[in-house]
């Protein structure tokens, strides 16, 4: 592993957009998390991640007495993943491969995030393969700078 790009990707990363190219041209956040969409990917030295993301606007207004529909549009909101990490520096991918997830079928799957870097900022960007109407998703997350 290129020690120069581990060193750089490990640590937390803040969610600054979510964005999907549609195929007449437009331009909207990913649906599911919404424009406020929250999240955090963090990368440890031991080979280990955690990405999650929220949409902050998805809030149960009484949860002891949630109703079907508020409980399904919270859980639609709500998605994370953990597990290793692999970063092939030749194809500037990382390799995501989840030991738990919200969706049982990202466990054990290989989630490849082309990436590059933009100053502090990680982007993740690709061709989407599983929507029709979507040509481009893309994610830009920001290092996390500690003030101490």
């Amino acid at each position: 592993m290129d020690l120069d790009i581990h060193d750089r990707i490990v640590g937390t990363w803040k969610l600054v957009s979510t964005e999907q190219t549609m195929n007449d041209g437009t331009v909207q956040p990913f649906t599911a998390f919404g424009p406020q969409a929250l999240g955090f990917l963090m990368y440890q030295r031991d080979g280990y991640m955690c990405a999650v993301l929220v949409n902050p606007e998805q809030k149960l207004t009484d949860p002891a007495h949630a109703t079907l529909e508020e409980k399904v549009a919270a859980r639609n909101g709500t998605f994370f993943y953990c597990g290793r990490y692999q970063i092939d520096v030749i194809q500037k991918h990382i390799v995501h491969i989840p030991e738990v997830a919200s969706n049982p079928e990202y466990v054990g799957a290989r989630q490849v995030r082309p990436y590059e870097f933009e100053g502090d900022r990680l982007i993740f960007s690709d061709v989407e393969k599983h929507d029709p109407g979507i040509s481009r998703w893309k994610i830009v997350w920001e290092k996390v700078r500690q003030d101490i």
